[in-house]
């Protein structure tokens, strides 16, 4: 009985056997690059979140460069149709998944898409911006690296709970207001409020809305009919004031800009307008 050649038993190759086709190395550095990550200051400080939020007293949030991921996400017809593509947008840049972008408030909100847009597209934006003095329209290249922050001021007679709320008293109806920091879940909540009006055919109320969703108590009441009642029948002024109020209270970035018209020649600043070229720049 013939033994088996160990070579074969082995597995080993027969001297006359044609050599195997060569191998094609992987070079692993290819696959080794990491997103790079940019840390974006936020207006907020993170002074307006409460005790236990992730960015709570944070003054900056690490976010990553846009991908292909997140074209994807911005190219999603469905998540446009629902007006979800900003919110997964942030959900998927932000480093820390602990944070919910729904929470973030509105001005950080913005400040880490304005860094997102930097770093995706590019600084520069063309739009089209009217002239606040004739009113003529004309496109307009804004530098978005010149965008900073405005922190808010705290104006005399309102009192900071350090909480993300404040309250002051108004000027007509007497009454003791307490406001809240606006995020991205209230500004969604409001965004639908107005399509469902729009739905069934009836006036949208934009600005009852607001203060409906601002407002968190009146006097010692939080019922959220009470409050909604007291917005209905709030004097004029009273509605002036707490929206003027606000809106120096809340941090947010700044973008007025330096403007020449060239049909008048008006010089002064324009707010930059934000439209769907802003993360869509071949619309």
């Amino acid at each position: 009985m013939s033994r088996r050649n160990n070579n074969e038993r082995l597995g080993a190759p027969h001297p006359d056997a044609p050599a195997p086709p060569p191998t094609h190395e992987i070079d692993n550095d290819t696959f080794s690059f990491v997103t790079p990550t940019d840390f974006v200051e936020l207006p907020s400080a993170g002074r307006f979140y409460a005790e236990g939020h992730p960015l709570h007293n944070e003054t900056t949030i690490e976010i990553k460069h846009m991908t292909a991921k997140e074209e994807d996400i911005l190219s999603s017809e469905a998540l446009i149709k629902n007006g979800l593509a900003i919110s997964r947008l942030l959900q998927s840049i932000i480093v820390n998944k602990r944070i919910d972008a729904a929470s973030l408030l509105l001005g950080d909100r913005n400040a880490i898409l304005v860094a997102s847009r930097i770093t995706g597209y590019g600084p520069h934006y063309g739009v089209n911006t009217r002239c606040p003095s004739c009113y003529a329209k004309e496109d307009h290249t804004f530098n978005l690296e010149e965008i900073g922050n405005s922190t808010g001021s705290l104006p005399e007679g309102v009192e900071d709970h350090e909480d993300g709320t404040f309250t002051f008293a108004l000027p007509t109806s007497g009454v003791s207001v307490r406001v809240k920091m606006l995020t991205g879940a209230d500004e969604k909540y409001l965004a639908k409020s107005a399509e469902n009006m729009k739905k069934i055919k009836k006036e949208a109320s934009p600005v009852t809305n607001l203060l409906k969703t601002v407002i968190v108590s009146v006097n010692t009441v939080t019922k959220s009919s009470m409050i909604h009642q007291f917005v209905d029948l709030m004097p004029l002024p009273d509605v002036r004031v707490l929206r003027e109020t606000y809106e120096s209270i809340k941090p947010d970035v700044d973008l007025k800009f330096h403007f020449t018209c060239t049909s008048c020649s008006y010089e002064g600043e324009v707010t930059m307008p934000l439209t769907a070229k802003f993360f869509w720049p071949n619309l």
